[in-house]
């Protein structure tokens, strides 16, 4: 019984690893929340994502505004990711830091991106935008 629930949870553990492993690559989501809230400069978002065990590290590519922004904090539970990236170009409030929270299910994706700090412009605060997309073919 000791060895039959060792295996089980060894299983597990690889099945996790492989979810994770499977979350590498490039996305693109585009916007599909309300055509009324949608954010002006930031109709779709890529992502180029490096997965490492429950560490994500990449970049991601956040429209026109505020840009392409290296990935923060970004971290792996099951078929969910979550991380930060904070843009590179300025607007009258600043540069934005959007949290992102995502869900693969296979090659599709979920994702929720809020400005969390120096929204303004096109991103409201405290406002989720939703998209929807896929991995990109290598």
């Amino acid at each position: 019984m000791k060895a039959a629930v060792i295996a089980l949870l060894f299983a597990v553990s690889l099945a996790h690893s492989a979810s994770a492993a499977d979350l590498s690559g490039t996305w693109k989501v585009v916007y599909a929340g309300p055509a009324d809230r949608a954010p002006k400069t930031i109709g779709s978002i890529v992502l180029d994502l490096k997965v490492d065990k429950s560490l994500v590290t990449g970049t991601a590519h956040i429209g026109v505004w505020p840009g392409d922004a290296p990935i923060s904090g970004g971290k792996v539970e099951g078929d969910r990711i979550s991380f930060r990236a904070t843009g590179h170009l300025s607007s009258t409030t600043g540069i934005p830091t959007c949290q992102f929270v995502a869900t693969v299910n296979g090659d599709e994706m979920l994702l929720t991106m809020t400005a969390v700090a120096n929204a303004g412009g096109p991103l409201g605060a405290g406002v989720d935008y939703r998209y929807k997309g896929k991995r990109k073919a290598e």
